[in-house]
C-alpha cells in the first residue's frame, strides 16, 4: 500500500456510516488539558468523557488490537509531545480498516496477513527491548541498502497508516507540528545566523 493508497482509503473511510462521528470525536481528542484538570494522570487525554479508553475493536481481534497498539507507539513514542497512543491511531487504523469492507477488501487481507506475521512471532509477549529489536530488524531494509527482511512489508504497512494517522490528528498537527491554522506572516524576518550569510 503506497501513501497514496492509504489517503485514499481514509476518504473513503471517512464517507463510510459513522465516518463523520468517528473522526470528528478523534480530530477532537488528544488536546491538552485546561489547567483545572493538571492533576490527571496523562495530560494529553481529553477532559470529556474519553470514548477512546474503553474503545472496542471493529475489525481487529483484541490480541491483534493491543498489538497494533504497541507497535505504533514503538514507532511515535510519547515524550514532552504526544505520542501514537494520545493521537489514538489504533482506532483510526482499525476504524479505516474496517470500513474498507465497503470499498477495498483486500486492504483487510493485507492487514490480516500483517498480524498473523507479528502473532506468529508473539510479538505481545516480547519484553519492551526485544519489540523493538524486532521492529529494528523489520525496518533495516529502510536503512540499510540491499538489506532485505520479511517482516519489512508488515513494518511499511503499519508505518505508512501511522504517519497518517497521527500527522492529521489533532495532537500530530498541533501538539506536536505545531501547526497555526490559516495564519500569515505580515513580516520576513532575515536570518539571524551570521554562519548562513556567507556565501
Amino acid at each position: 500500500m503506497t501513501r497514496r493508497d492509504a489517503s485514499w482509503m481514509i476518504l473513503r473511510a471517512a464517507a463510510a456510516a459513522g465516518g463523520s462521528e468517528f473522526f470528528a470525536s478523534w480530530i477532537a481528542a488528544g488536546q491538552p488539558l485546561p489547567p483545572s484538570h493538571a492533576h490527571r494522570e496523562n495530560p494529553f487525554a481529553p477532559p470529556e468523557p474519553d470514548r477512546w479508553r474503553s474503545y472496542r475493536p471493529q475489525f481487529f481481534s483484541p490480541e491483534e488490537f493491543e498489538i497494533l497498539d504497541r507497535f505504533t507507539e514503538l514507532l511515535i513514542p510519547t515524550d514532552e509531545t504526544p505520542g501514537a497512543r494520545e493521537a489514538h491511531v489504533a482506532p483510526f487504523i482499525d476504524f479505516v480498516v474496517n470500513a474498507a469492507a465497503e470499498y477495498a477488501p483486500e486492504m483487510q487481507t493485507e492487514w490480516r496477513n500483517a498480524m498473523a506475521w507479528l502473532r506468529a512471532r508473539k510479538f505481545a509477549n516480547l519484553t519492551a527491548e526485544q519489540q523493538i529489536a524486532l521492529l529494528e530488524e523489520m525496518s533495516e531494509p529502510e536503512r540499510v541498502r540491499g538489506k532485505t527482511h520479511e517482516g519489512f512489508p508488515v513494518y511499511q504497512l503499519i508505518k505508512n497508516m501511522t504517519i497518517h494517522a497521527f500527522y492529521t490528528s489533532r495532537a500530530g498537527l498541533v501538539e506536536d507540528l505545531e501547526y497555526k491554522g490559516l495564519a500569515y506572516l505580515t513580516t520576513f524576518p532575515g536570518c539571524s545566523h551570521p554562519e548562513h550569510h556567507q556565501v
